[in-house]
């Protein structure tokens, strides 16, 4: 029989499959349409199908209280900033590059929780983000040829990232993760779609038709198994299946965008990933000897 953190980290692979794959059509959609109109109209194909679940699931309409609200309203700004951020610097800079950026984002987790919630961090963990983020500073790598506002950007897509994660840590359970979601879906799909009024709308071809309604569907399988994730296993054991998104944008930015990582964004990569992973152990260890 199949233990709960094995069912935890699969479904944590299946969502990060999900989400990068999302990630790498998207890409492909940018070359002939802005990234706003791509954000709203593969919202359009995302929304009914969260809401799907969310009715499926019985937590289609509940009732919020005032912090209720607050909390989600913050969750889908943040979401909106880091949609925005991300997908623009996608459109510029190699996937894995982007991705490697984003990375960091359980590390800088850990500087919120000790500045803004007191939270004891050891210096273990402390030298762990130290390291972490000298591999992301190889990535963007200032000051060289290399480094342009998208990269900019993708350092801001990790910040709104860091913001959304810490609000969504602290929902109240009587908030369904699945209307989470949803709320976040509707307010990403309705800023994107005031976004394109700013902007020449581009004509769809049928195939952008069918790489778009495969993002919806990519984008809302990975809400949904993020979702199921989090009723398997222990966190320490199935989050750093996270990791394993990375390794798959590398191999289709290679395959289908002939994007291979340099030497520097390499190691700066390896280097995100190793502080990430000791970062979990060490929680781990500290949960346990509680």
């Amino acid at each position: 029989m199949v233990s709960a953190n094995i069912k935890g980290a699969i479904l944590m692979t299946i969502a990060r499959f999900a989400f990068v794959t999302n990630d790498v059509f998207m890409k492909y959609l940018f070359v002939d349409m802005s990234v706003f109109q791509a954000m709203f109209l593969r919202g359009t194909v995302a929304v009914p199908i969260i809401a799907g679940l969310a009715w499926y699931r019985n937590c289609l309409l509940i009732r919020l209280s005032v912090v209720d609200f607050g909390l989600l309203s913050i969750r889908a700004a943040a979401q909106i900033g880091m949609a925005s951020c991300f997908l623009t610097a996608l459109a510029h800079m190699p996937i894995a590059n982007v991705s490697a950026i984003m990375q960091i984002v359980p590390l800088s987790l850990i500087v919120v929780a000790a500045i803004f919630l007191a939270e004891v961090v050891g210096w273990r963990r402390w030298s762990a983000v130290v390291i972490g983020f000298c591999g992301v500073l190889m990535v963007i790598r200032p000051g060289t040829d290399d480094f342009n506002s998208y990269s900019t950007l993708a350092v801001g897509a990790v910040a709104f990232a860091t913001v959304n994660d810490a609000v969504t840590r602290h929902l109240p359970n009587r908030v369904p993760a699945l209307f989470a979601a949803l709320f976040t879906a509707i307010g990403v799909c309705l800023f994107s779609g005031a976004m394109t009024t700013t902007i020449p709308w581009q004509a769809i071809s049928a195939f952008n038709w069918l790489i778009l309604s495969f993002c919806g569907l990519s984008v809302a399988a990975g809400y949904f198994f993020q979702v199921m994730t989090m009723r398997f296993g222990d966190l320490s054991f199935v989050a750093p299946f996270r990791y394993i998104g990375l390794v798959w944008a590398v191999l289709l930015g290679a395959l289908l965008f002939d994007e291979w990582p340099g030497g520097w964004t390499g190691f700066g990569t390896i280097l995100v990933v190793l502080s990430g992973l000791y970062s979990f152990y060490r929680e781990h260890q500290q949960r346990s000897a509680n």
